[in-house]
C-alpha cells in the first residue's frame, strides 16, 4: 500500500456509501495526489523587495516596461505562494489519509480540520486573482497598478495572526473565509462539518466520544458497563469518520483546483503582457 492507496478496510468502508463525498474519496485523493507527482520538490522564487522593486522601475522608460516589472513580480509571488500552499494542502492529506488508513480517530480528524481552513483560503484566493487578471486591460501609454492585488499577495504569504502583526499583515479571520465560502450551494455541507472537527480539536464531547466503544452489559438497577478503548478493534463513533472523510475529499478537490486555477490566472495576465 501506497500514500496514495486507500487501506483494505477503508475502500470497504467507502464503497457503498450514501455520502457521495465519502463514497467517491479516493478517487478525489488521488487525483489531487496525482499532480503532486508532476510538481516541483524545490523552487527557485525570484523576490523582489520595495526597494528593489522601484530601483528597477527607476532604470526603465516605457509603460510598458514599468507595467511588465510590476506584474511580473506579482506574477512570481502569485506563483510561490500557490506551490507552498499545495506543498501544505499535501503534507495535510497526507497526514490524514495515514492516520484513517492505521483506523485512528483523532489525529485525522484534526489535520481534516486544519485542511479544510487552507483548501477553503487557497480557493477563494484563487477564484479573485483570476477574476481579477482576467478583468484587467493595459491601454496605450499607460501605468496600470493595483494596491488591491498587492494587499491580497502580501497577505497571502506574509499575513498572519500571530503576535501584534501591522494591520496590512493582520491574516483575515478563518471564520470569515469559511463563511463566505459555504453560501455557495455547493459548500452547503462545509460550515456544519467545520464545526463538528472544532468540537474535535477541542478537548469537548466529540473528541470524547470516539473512546467510547459499546454498553458491554446492563446491571439489575439500570445503570451500564460502557466500555472505553483505545483498540483500533473497537467500535468507534462512525460519525467522525464521515466527516473526516468527507473533509478529505472536499479538501483534495479543492487544493488541486486552486492550485491549477492560480496558474491559470498567472497564464492569463503574462499572456496579456506578452511575457513567458
Amino acid at each position: 500500500m501506497t500514500e496514495h492507496t486507500y487501506s483494505d478496510w477503508l475502500s470497504m468502508y467507502c464503497k457503498d456509501h450514501e455520502d457521495p463525498f465519502v463514497r467517491e474519496s479516493e478517487a478525489m485523493v488521488r487525483h489531487c495526489l496525482d499532480l503532486d507527482e508532476k510538481v516541483p520538490n524545490e523552487y527557485g522564487w525570484k523576490f523582489s523587495s520595495k526597494e528593489s522593486l522601484e530601483k528597477q522601475i527607476s532604470e526603465v522608460g516605457s509603460y510598458q516596461e514599468v507595467n511588465s516589472i510590476f506584474w511580473k513580480d506579482q506574477a512570481r509571488n502569485v506563483e510561490a505562494y500557490a506551490l507552498m500552499t499545495f506543498w501544505r494542502g499535501v503534507e495535510l492529506i497526507k497526514s490524514c489519509l495515514f492516520g484513517i488508513n492505521a483506523r485512528e480517530v483523532i489525529a485525522p480528524a484534526i489535520s481534516a480540520r486544519s485542511l479544510l481552513e487552507l483548501s477553503t483560503v487557497f480557493l477563494l484566493n484563487a477564484n479573485t486573482l483570476h477574476k481579477t487578471f482576467g478583468e484587467l486591460s493595459f491601454p496605450d501609454n499607460t501605468i496600470v497598478t493595483s494596491s488591491e492585488v498587492e494587499a491580497l499577495v502580501v497577505k497571502m504569504i506574509w499575513g498572519t495572526r500571530y503576535g501584534e502583526p501591522e494591520p496590512y499583515l493582520t491574516q483575515t479571520n478563518i471564520m470569515t473565509s469559511l463563511q463566505r465560502l459555504s453560501k455557495n450551494p455547493k459548500a452547503a455541507e462545509l460550515m456544519p462539518n467545520y464545526e463538528f472537527l472544532c468540537d474535535i480539536a477541542h478537548p469537548s464531547f466529540i473528541g470524547n466520544t470516539s473512546y467510547w466503544s459499546h454498553v458491554d452489559s446492563v446491571y439489575p438497577d439500570g445503570s451500564e458497563k460502557r466500555v472505553m478503548s483505545r483498540l483500533s478493534s473497537r467500535e468507534f463513533n462512525t460519525e467522525i469518520t464521515d466527516k473526516t472523510i468527507w473533509t478529505l475529499a472536499w479538501s483534495s478537490a479543492c487544493v488541486r483546483n486552486a492550485f491549477e486555477i492560480m496558474s491559470d490566472a498567472n497564464r492569463v495576465l503574462l499572456g496579456k503582457l506578452k511575457i513567458s
